[in-house]
């Protein structure tokens, strides 16, 4: 496994070298491209189950969960168009959403957020599950309702990118609980994450170097301590919390040269 993340932070190097010069938003795909390839590669090797070459693409193309086991064969018979309907539904209010902040040239993070998220990861996501769960595969909603959220462990593990936690959780939490305890292996996870967005949102700027990383070690502080106490945060605390610094998960430059950006598509439609 080693040897397998050392290959990866290699070619990661590699992208990045690569990239360098180029606009900011074409290296933030391309080495999200990349990050999210090795992820997906670390992770079947990891699972040590075998897909055809088909499948493997599907799962590593055509999906964002972190599951290969989904992928092992086909079910008759899943519910699907709700989801199709519900995607579509979202993807449509954010992109109005995203419209209004463009015009009324709205630039606070949260603001630009919001509906950047709802029309991707409640909504085109969505829509990727009905259509995956139409061609036969049981994939499994990544965003669950966030406003169920009981604190800030359950968020992050149940709440938000659910795929993406059980990676971590199996790639490092679990190896580092076996060495160093629950704790160690639960701070670990939130440490390991923020340098993973480190190279998805501070790399492709070039600025913003520790901040993504402290926003995740906080809430690792957090989930500790709702675990020593036995107490969750509640809902409106949790939530609070994860919206509030989000100036520090993604940086003022990121905010200008990617997010910021990202909402001139509109005005191409004018």
């Amino acid at each position: 496994m080693w040897v397998r993340i050392l290959l990866v932070a290699g070619v990661l190097v590699g992208a990045h070298v690569v990239l360098i010069g180029a606009d900011p938003i074409a290296r933030m795909v391309g080495i999200c491209v990349v990050l999210l390839a090795g992820m997906k590669g670390l992770v079947y090797a990891a699972w040590g189950g075998h897909l055809s070459w088909g499948r493997y693409l599907v799962f590593s193309m055509c999906w964002f969960g972190m599951d290969p086991g989904t992928f092992t064969k086909r079910r008759k018979g899943l519910s699907w168009k709700d989801d199709v309907v519900w995607g579509v539904t979202l993807m449509i209010l954010g992109t109005l959403g995203a419209w209004l902040v463009w015009a009324m040239e709205w630039r606070q993070i949260l603001v630009m957020f919001l509906p950047m998220s709802l029309g991707f990861h409640f909504g085109a996501l969505r829509v990727l599950k009905g259509g995956l769960r139409r061609a036969g595969f049981p994939v499994r909603t990544l965003f669950p309702n966030v406003l169920k959220a009981k604190g800030v462990g359950d968020f992050w593990s149940r709440r938000w990118n659910v795929g993406y936690s059980q990676m971590m959780q199996r790639l490092v939490g679990r190896p580092v609980e076996k060495g160093m305890g629950r704790e160690a292996g639960i701070f670990a996870v939130f440490f390991v994450s923020g340098m993973m967005h480190e190279i998805a949102i501070t790399v492709p700027v070039n600025s913003g170097y520790g901040l993504p990383t402290a926003y995740f070690s906080v809430h690792g502080l957090f989930v500790l301590l709702e675990g020593r106490f036995g107490k969750s945060l509640g809902k409106v605390r949790a939530l609070l919390l994860v919206a509030a610094p989000l100036g520090f998960l993604f940086p003022p430059e990121f905010q200008t040269e990617v997010i910021g950006r990202c909402l001139l598509f509109f005005d191409l439609l004018t």
